[in-house]
């Protein structure tokens, strides 16, 4: 074991991580067996789990022997710090390191007493709660950093599962595609299998979709659908909040959609939709608003200012070089944000470019945004444009996979223009935004298909 509490690998890992990726997998099989022979879809569990341990493994790999550290190498020595106080029976120091939030801490004192280090601000409650709970994966990896993120990596690929299985529930015609939305986009599969808030983020968000849909959407009251419901939320709300804000708007119209769907003129029904969503935001406004002491730097005053003035610290020239773009300056009001929308879409869901990349993370991440745009333009060619939005809002799942990854996507674009931050920082959505536009295609697609079947008429 490496005993320099600044370092993070060692021989260690080495000699650690083919046992537990053969006991990973080992559990993995046994599992599936038991499921496969009534649910098809779990024939893509094993190619999941492989994908995201591949993308764990490669994580490390880059923060380790070409970055030298970062927010991956933290995250985990912060975890061990916590764990070393813990093993060494210093209950008092490890319950003042965990209530973080009731006493005014000082982390050098850590080190100082031998534990480890902490490179957190102590009033950095985000990142000291996503350090509080990776320590159960540090303990069970045996505080090594490569076992305790393939750990972490695969617990966190079940709340992906969850989400898969409410598309399979609902686009049973589809499970192939939807595996791919879910499990085996590169940017997903990297970014979201690492020590991050990005990785219990987007496992959280799968846990809240499925929760809510076989609670509220199917009406299953059982209690664990609340419990995914509100821990999921928990999780959110304690490393970042806004994903949870992006996802309610379109939650409150599948909950809806039912009587939507009684409206029978479609020219109501398009009607209908944009003020559900106009009322839903004036919700989500208010929600913001009456919480604002407790929401702190999440409520509405301070979430427009931080929006701007974070856009802008984002573009700062001389610190990420030409690896940004700038969609503009906006005064920190609604109208101001408003008028970014489309702007900080395109940011969020088609950046970078292939020109844009300087290195060969954001060139991979450049293919695949490509293909996200071929897809796109194939789309809206096959529906003549209007069409897909026709489509989009005719179906419950489809409008609730639709709205979140805009309202995330607008979020995330509206406030990072560092190319390095957004590969990472919008992966939540992109599932849930090429799921719809795989629906889409095949609707299409098929469609076309069965037209040129059809006999000309004489």
């Amino acid at each position: 074991m490496n005993d320099d509490l600044y370092s993070w690998y060692s021989i260690y890992d080495a000699i650690l991580i083919p046992l537990y990726l053969l006991a990973i997998f080992i559990f993995a099989k046994q599992y599936v067996k038991g499921k496969i022979k009534v649910n098809s879809h779990y024939k893509y569990f094993i190619p999941a789990l492989a994908f995201k341990l591949i993308g764990c493994l490669a994580l490390c790999a880059v923060y380790t022997f070409y970055y030298s550290g970062g927010d991956v190498t933290n995250y985990f020595i912060a975890a061990r710090t916590y764990l070393n106080a813990f093993l060494n029976l210093d209950f008092e120091m490890f319950w003042e390191m965990v209530n973080y939030k009731s006493n005014n801490i000082s982390l050098c004192n850590y080190y100082y007493k031998g534990y480890g280090v902490i490179e957190f601000s102590s009033d950095d409650y985000y990142a000291l709660f996503t350090t509080v709970i990776s320590i159960p994966f540090v303990l069970l990896g045996a505080k090594s950093f490569f076992c305790a993120s393939v750990l972490l990596a695969t617990v966190s690929l079940l709340g992906l599962w969850k989400l898969y299985e409410v598309f399979v529930e609902e686009m049973p015609q589809l499970k192939k595609e939807m595996a791919y939305a879910a499990f085996f986009i590169p940017s997903v599969f990297f970014w979201g299998s690492g020590m991050l808030k990005d990785t219990y983020t987007i496992s959280a968000v799968g846990f809240f979709t499925y929760g809510f849909y076989n609670f509220f959407i199917k009406k299953r009251r059982k209690i664990k659908f609340l419990l995914y419901l509100f821990c999921s939320a928990y999780i959110m709300l304690s490393i970042k909040p806004y994903v949870l804000f992006a996802l309610l708007p379109g939650s409150l119209i599948w909950l809806n959609f039912s009587r939507l769907n009684k409206i029978r003129s479609t020219l109501l029904r398009s009607v209908a939709i944009p003020l559900l969503l106009t009322a839903t935001a004036l919700i989500i406004m208010g929600i913001f608003q009456s919480l604002g002491s407790v929401l702190g730097e999440y409520s509405l005053d301070r979430i427009l200012l931080k929006a701007a003035k974070t856009q802008q610290d984002l573009i700062r020239g001389e610190q990420y070089g030409s690896n940004f773009h700038n969609i503009g300056e906006f005064e920190p009001t609604l109208a101001g944000i408003s008028s970014k929308i489309l702007p900080a879409l395109e940011q969020a869901l088609l950046r970078p470019y292939l020109w844009d990349s300087r290195n060969v993370v954001m060139l991979l991440s450049g293919i695949e945004n490509f293909i996200i745009l071929i897809i796109i333009i194939i789309v809206l060619v096959k529906s003549k444009f209007f069409g897909v939005f026709r489509l989009i809002f005719s179906e419950a799942i489809l409008t609730f996979m639709f709205v979140f990854a805009l309202f995330f996507a607008f979020s995330v674009g509206l406030t990072t223009a560092n190319y390095g931050a957004l590969v990472r920082l919008k992966i939540p959505c992109i599932p849930f935004f090429v799921g719809v536009l795989f629906y889409c295609y095949n609707h299409y697609t098929a469609k076309y298909k069965f037209e040129n079947k059809q006999p000309a008429l004489s």
